[in-house]
């Protein structure tokens, strides 16, 4: 009364389309129909897939596909702006803490190490000129005492229009605990006329406080311009003795311009 063979091929195409179900694709389904009529030319295969509607199948099969494809094509979307937005996030901090050492290391080098400074007045002629630019090095007197003619950097009382304090650049002429004093144009230490004085020649018109024997306290320094004449610095009281805890640096070179370039000490 039934045909057996077409029974059993009704059942077959029930479990391939399990596979379906099961998530194979329309190309794996085909196949193994493919197959399936293969090893059975001698039944009404035909008859089974027209049964199922074959066109009706493709169609859902295909709109199957379709799904499963934009669905990971929409993952590998999101998958790929959070690797995207997770790089980003990633450089940014990178460049934010770059930027961020850089600042403070920045900050830390010019308060400890060297900083750079303008000469501004003819104080330190002929050595170093109006507009020359200067590293003050700082690192030096650390452990060791500033020395007879460095020339060193520190702050006097006055500020200047922006609230800053003013700073001088001076040459050491006294150390701690000497005595300097003024007579004829000519400076003197402890009584002995200062002869490897080699950074100025001319004589001195105003010897200011110095006039008289000045004692130095263990802490104080005398320094005097280059360009004696023409300098303001511890002959007045305006500047008067600098002590130690004062003297930010010692101008180490001369950077700018290029025809001053040179080492300074």
């Amino acid at each position: 009364m039934y045909d057996e063979n077409l029974i059993d091929d009704s059942l077959e195409a029930c479990r391939n389309l399990d596979i379906v179900k099961n998530g194979a694709t329309a190309g794996r389904l085909f196949e193994e129909l493919h197959i399936l009529n293969e090893n059975n030319s001698g039944h009404s295969w035909e008859k089974v897939l027209d049964e199922i509607d074959t066109v009706s199948l493709k169609q859902d099969i295909a709109q199957m596909d379709y799904a499963y494809g934009e669905g990971q094509a929409v993952y590998g979307r999101a998958q790929g702006r959070g690797i995207s937005r997770g790089r980003v996030l990633h450089n940014f901090v990178l460049a934010v803490s770059c930027i961020a050492t850089a600042f403070f290391l920045s900050i830390f080098i010019n308060s400890n190490v060297a900083h750079q400074t303008t000469i501004k007045g003819e104080s330190m002629e002929p050595f170093l000129k109006n507009d020359d630019s200067v590293i003050i090095q700082k690192l030096s007197y650390y452990w060791e005492d500033p020395g007879r003619y460095d020339i060193i950097v520190f702050p006097v009382t006055d500020e200047d229009e922006n609230g800053k304090r003013i700073h001088y650049i001076k040459r050491i002429i006294g150390l701690p605990g000497e005595v300097v004093q003024i007579i004829d144009g000519k400076v003197y230490i402890n009584g002995e006329q200062l002869d490897d004085d080699i950074y100025s020649d001319e004589e001195i018109a105003d010897p200011g406080i110095a006039e008289s024997p000045v004692q130095l306290a263990e802490d104080e320094y005398f320094v005097l311009g280059d360009n004696r004449n023409m300098s303001t610095d511890s002959r007045y009281t305006y500047v008067g003795m600098v002590k130690r805890k004062d003297i930010e640096g010692e101008a180490w070179c001369c950077i700018w311009p290029f025809s001053h370039i040179k080492k300074i000490g």
